[in-house]
């Protein structure tokens, strides 16, 4: 039994692996958040119970794995917008009333899953460019349309910022293996886009177990444009306070001083990634099943 549930396992990652690579060595016209499966959507999917105040979260709901959500105080809380916290049974949302309570444990467990799996997927890609540390202000410019891939070890930014440029179709994922932290500033700081790039065509991924993302700045001076995905052990998203127009997907959440995200609404397409992946997995697993079935005989 332990052999077979092995096979299993390693044909589901290959045929995940494989979509993924389509994806992104193909025309497909799927946005990139497409690849987070069943996370996609969520203002914040969060693992831990999560300590956010004057902060608030727009776009989608709020979801939170395996804990309780909180948000009080102060202005920022005031403004957000009536939405679900969809919670596992026996935790409680200590949000403002516009926050519904829907306890739904399988949906959330599937959509950590998927933005997991998302996760390593990514940072198997081949990078189309390596970085080390970036610790001043830069851009990084693609003047063709492509999917591309970058590895970064960390960002460490004081009132700068990186701007990424591609035309309109392109994507970036973007591996870092360390922290990003944005620092001070007034506004227009922080992982800002140009060219025809949107939030959804971005996916910032902390591949650390350790890895966190963190800002200060008042005035949310740090601007983050992208999805955030931060699946480690002891990954963190800390806003203090900061601005993400994107996804915000963490192990650990924390915000802070008036923190806001808002997901941009993206029109469902069916995804020829998730298309080819699945008819990787039904070939793989009908493959598997008749060797089986040959062994047995």
């Amino acid at each position: 039994m332990g052999i077979m549930v092995k096979i299993t396992r390693n044909l589901l990652s290959s045929a995940l692996l494989l979509g993924a690579t389509f994806f992104f060595s193909s025309n497909a016209t799927a946005a990139l958040v497409d690849v987070l499966g069943s996370a996609k959507g969520f203002s914040v999917l969060t693992y831990n119970t999560n300590n956010t105040s004057d902060s608030a979260f727009q776009g989608g709901p709020i979801g939170v794995v395996n804990g309780d959500w909180t948000q009080s105080g102060g202005g920022t809380t005031n403004t957000q917008q009536p939405t679900q916290v969809i919670l596992s049974p026996g935790h409680t949302n200590n949000g403002p009333a516009v926050l519904t309570t829907v306890f739904n444990a399988p949906q959330l467990n599937s959509a950590w899953t998927d933005a997991m799996n998302a996760s390593a997927m990514l940072a198997s890609l081949a990078p189309t460019q390596t970085f080390g540390a970036i610790t001043s202000g830069m851009s990084i410019t693609e003047s063709a349309v492509g999917k591309y891939v970058f590895n970064i070890s960390s960002i460490n930014l004081n009132q700068s910022a990186l701007t990424l440029s591609a035309p309109a179709g392109s994507s970036f994922v973007l591996n870092i293996s360390g922290d990003i932290t944005l620092n001070g500033g007034s506004s227009g700081h922080g992982l800002l886009l140009a060219g025809g790039l949107t939030s959804s065509d971005v996916i910032w991924n902390l591949t650390g177990s350790n890895s966190s993302i963190t800002t200060t700045g008042g005035g949310n001076a740090n601007t983050i444009y992208g999805t955030i995905l931060a699946t480690g052990s002891n990954a963190s998203v800390n806003l203090h306070p900061g601005g993400v127009v994107g996804e915000i997907i963490a192990t650990t959440l924390t915000t802070s001083s008036g923190a806001l995200s808002s997901i941009p609404q993206v029109p469902e397409v069916t995804p020829g990634s998730v298309i080819f992946g699945f008819l990787c997995l039904v070939t793989l697993a009908s493959s598997w099943r008749a060797r089986k079935a040959h062994a047995l005989s």
